[in-house]
């Protein structure tokens, strides 16, 4: 079957060079070649322009969440949902589409939905917020590895098949829908939080890991990175990439400070709290028009990656702090 299909589509590709080579001979359809050659050489940098959305909005919040469920769960849940049907999927989008020459889009729903996978996975684990006397809750746990699913899957994956395949949208789709089913459930009975000083910092603990990483891209970028006289489309990657880690982190850890209130006001953490979740959404409102990768001491060239990763190891700091004071166990 795969290579019956492989041979239709090479046989497709010759019969199109063929049209084009046979056009070409005659000066009136040659004309018409060289005009769509030139539309979509105009045209998809203004479809590029007008595609490009990095929705870096602070206040972003679901619409409404009922009493009973967790308002970090939700917000995850709404987060998928605006990057599928609002800002749309791009990080998949095939060559021949406008979306596929985009690259700083890409990377913020790339990392925010990494950044998503982890934190639900944390929440679904052992020590986590949805971890029951039956194991991890079977929706969240389904949701999480859903998230892991790469962004940049297509309907077609020729990498390892010819035949049609799961998008990445599909899956996060998929995943949506599993957070909401654990939202509902928790609505009717039929699931458990659990909102301890424990549960909230393994949550936590994977989200400094999640900073570390970030941090670590940005010291091995800069690291390897030659004479910045040029902007650095690598370094955009890297930066944009970790703007959509920080960005889900500044509004699941928003939203996780409202689930556990009462555990951060017992512990005298509601303020250090804060202070983490402003640090993170500073390090993710950073907007340069053009990201360089110039050295940390350079008074020429800026460096947008120096300047995230300091914001980035603040919230680090200040959630260190919080961590601690969440794993002294009261007599």
């Amino acid at each position: 079957m795969i290579g019956r299909l492989a041979t239709t589509a090479r046989i497709a590709v010759v019969g199109l060079f063929k049209v084009a080579m046979g056009m070409l001979r005659h000066p009136s359809r040659r004309a018409v070649l060289w005009a769509a050659a030139v539309a979509v050489a105009l045209g998809f940098p203004v479809a590029m322009t007008v595609i490009s959305r990095i929705d870096d909005t602070p206040d972003f919040a679901p619409a409404q969440v009922a009493a009973g469920r967790s308002r970090a769960v939700a917000v995850s849940a709404a987060l998928i949902g605006r990057e599928l049907d609002v800002s749309r999927w791009r990080a998949n989008d095939p060559f021949f589409l406008p979306g596929g020459w985009l690259r700083d889009m890409p990377a913020f729903q790339l990392g925010l939905v990494g950044t998503l996978a982890r934190v639900t996975a944390a929440m679904a684990g052992e020590r986590g917020l949805g971890f029951g006397p039956n194991g991890p809750d079977v929706d969240l746990h389904n949701a999480a590895g859903l998230l892991k699913y790469p962004g940049t899957v297509w309907k077609f994956d020729t990498r390892t098949s010819w035949l049609p395949t799961a998008s990445a949208e599909k899956q996060y789709r998929n995943a949506q829908r599993s957070l909401d089913r654990y939202s509902d459930r928790l609505v009717s009975g039929g699931a458990t939080i659990d909102l301890r000083a424990e549960t909230l910092a393994a949550v936590l603990e994977t989200m400094l890991r999640d900073i570390d990483d970030a941090t670590a891209a940005i010291d091995h970028h800069l690291a390897a990175a030659g004479p910045a006289m040029l902007p650095d489309f690598a370094a955009g990657t890297v930066f944009y990439g970790n703007k959509g880690r920080l960005y889900a982190q500044s509004i699941v850890a928003r939203e996780l400070g409202r689930d556990f209130e009462a555990v951060l006001a017992e512990r005298r953490l509601t303020e250090s709290w804060t202070r983490m979740v402003g640090h993170l959404a500073v390090a993710a409102s950073l907007r340069p028009r053009v990201v360089w990768a110039g050295a940390p001491d350079s008074s020429l060239i800026p460096s947008p990656l120096t300047a995230q990763g300091y914001m980035a190891l603040k919230a680090r700091m200040q959630g260190a702090e919080v961590l601690a004071a969440l794993n002294i166990r009261k007599p």
